[in-house]
């Protein structure tokens, strides 16, 4: 991840600030050449030693797809960048000056009006979208983590950081958090999985849809739901990673904590995951020291300390804006509806059944020319007859998750599992009985944060194909889970060679769907 970060501090030289010269000169290419060498240093073989080298022969089969991957990301951003916004660097600018609102001025013929909210009232006014306006000033209503980590970046470069960076740094570290939970599962649970599978797989965290879809339109939108992922994952695999050893690590329990905190700072609506993440952190600690409260309450420290400082700064950030501890601005938002009018309107179980649709299952529409799949509206109106739909339920252009990544169909396999698990008796031996707690413990995490992150989706106004990517990394990585338990089982009998051309190809149909319906973006927008 630091090696990535070098390499595209050296693409983007120029428009952070590192150097004035848009040439390829001897400081670009040795940024270049330092971001390669900080990548490759994990796999060195610095001891030949047995354990070494089977680390080396384990990983770096995989390392060509991940670059390939990053390097299809790359030039999506590429092609972009010019229809980005600028929301966390015009924040990180005030939080320099001490201020926690935007330094743009509202209209005072904006002020002047009885009710700024109201569209209709507005017109003629030039106002920026999707600001909060609140006692005379603009302020974000988008969480303020990613402003705050690039606060001290702005004091090294004082050129302007874009939106659309940082979502491509999102972005990556969404995918390398995958990545390194998919060799970690398949080393640990699944080394028998031959490697072609192990990089199918890799291909389809990468590639499944809207995740690409995301870097056609890097404005603050698409990069706060980037953010709030690449967090909220890197912190699963962080904790995953922490306990599923003879000794818990501390210190990657505190950095999930950071990055869980980092993720509600981001997005406030991933706390409801990262509470859920939580429990099951105490519930696997509990097991270990149960019998010890002293070693009970000294095991939760390192995780619950950053999250509870969290909780404390996010309170506090909202309370010093707007005078409560809850609100984030999205009630005082300047957006294109007149949300204000709405309020009790935003979230309503009405919208269960047709977010369901628009989510799982609307399709997308084939052309006769290239990129051949393209989105469309999804459907506002009612999908269940006879049942009345509000009319100020909306939706953008969004294609359903089983219509673009029909391999998520596996994601059955190991809730399944884990449900009949639940409900029989544990019968691992002495041997196995942590192996088999923390293979379920992962999948009880990834369907739990699926199911919470798609259910506060269900229930909202909006819906729209980035929202899609809240809940995508979890169900990816159950699908990918339930692939490898299907092949593992039906390994060796009549049944493994159809299971194994269906699994390839839902998952060659999920890789290129979700390429083509992001590339189809940007041919209907004229980017290409």
């Amino acid at each position: 991840m630091a090696g990535l970060l070098i390499i595209g501090a050296g693409i983007f030289a120029n428009e952070i600030g590192l150097t004035l010269n848009a040439g390829w000169g001897k400081a670009r290419i040795a940024i270049l050449v330092l971001g390669l060498l900080v990548g490759l240093f994990p796999w060195v073989p610095w001891k030949k030693s047995a354990a070494s080298e089977k680390l080396i022969q384990s990983d770096l089969f995989a390392f060509p797809a991940l670059l390939l991957v990053i390097a299809v990301y790359l030039w999506f951003i590429t092609v972009s960048r010019d229809t980005t916004s600028s929301y966390y660097a015009l924040l990180a600018s005030s939080f320099q000056q001490g201020e926690l609102s935007l330094s743009l001025r509202p209209d005072p013929a904006l002020l002047a009006l009885e009710n700024p909210y109201d569209p209709t009232a507005r017109q003629g006014i030039k106002v920026p979208l999707d600001l909060s306006l609140y006692n005379g000033k603009f302020y974000l209503y988008w969480g303020s983590a990613p402003s705050l980590l690039l606060t001290p970046v702005k004091m090294l470069f004082h050129g302007q950081i874009p939106d659309v960076y940082l979502l491509f740094v999102f972005v990556c570290g969404i995918f390398l958090s995958q990545y390194l939970l998919i060799m970690h599962l398949w080393e640990r649970y699944f080394p028998a999985i031959p490697k072609w599978v192990v990089i199918l797989s890799i291909f389809v965290a990468g590639f499944t849809s809207p995740t690409v879809w995301l870097l056609t339109r890097p404005k603050i939108y698409e990069a706060a739901i980037a953010g709030g992922q690449f967090f909220f994952i890197a912190g699963i695999f962080l904790v995953f990673t922490a306990l599923d050893r003879p000794s818990p690590s501390s210190w990657r329990l505190v950095l999930a904590g950071m990055f869980w905190s980092l993720a509600v700072g981001t997005r406030s609506v991933l706390v409801f995951p990262v509470v859920f993440m939580t429990l099951t952190v105490v519930a696997w600690i509990y097991k270990l020291y149960g019998r010890s409260l002293l070693k009970l309450l000294t095991g939760l420290i390192p995780l619950g300390v950053p999250l509870a400082v969290g909780a404390v700064a996010f309170a506090w950030y909202n309370w010093a804006r707007f005078g409560s501890i809850a609100e984030t601005g999205f009630n005082y938002a300047m957006a294109g509806p007149y949300l204000q009018e709405h309020l009790n309107e935003l979230f309503l179980p009405a919208y269960i059944f047709q977010n369901l649709y628009n989510y799982l299952l609307h399709p997308f529409i084939v052309e006769g020319s290239f990129p051949f799949l393209y989105a469309v509206r999804g459907l506002t109106e009612s999908v269940l007859p006879g049942i009345a739909l509000p009319k100020f339920y909306a939706a953008q252009a969004i294609t359903g998750v089983l219509s673009a990544a029909p391999f998520t169909i596996f994601a059955i396999a190991p809730i399944v599992q884990l449900l009949k698990q639940l409900f029989k008796k544990n019968k691992a031996g002495p041997s196995d009985g942590s192996q088999v707690f923390s293979f379920h413990w992962i999948t009880l995490s990834l369907a739990g944060s699926f199911l919470l992150s798609l259910g506060c989706l269900l229930v909202f106004f909006w819906a729209a194909m980035r929202y899609a990517e809240d809940f995508i990394p979890m169900l990816t990585l159950l699908s990918i889970i339930g692939f490898w338990q299907g092949y593992r089982s039906l390994q060796g009998s009549k049944k493994s060679k159809v299971f194994n051309i269906l699994g390839t190809a839902l998952a060659g149909i999920s890789i290129i769907a979700g390429i083509l319906l992001a590339l189809s973006y940007f041919f209907t927008n004229n980017l290409l």
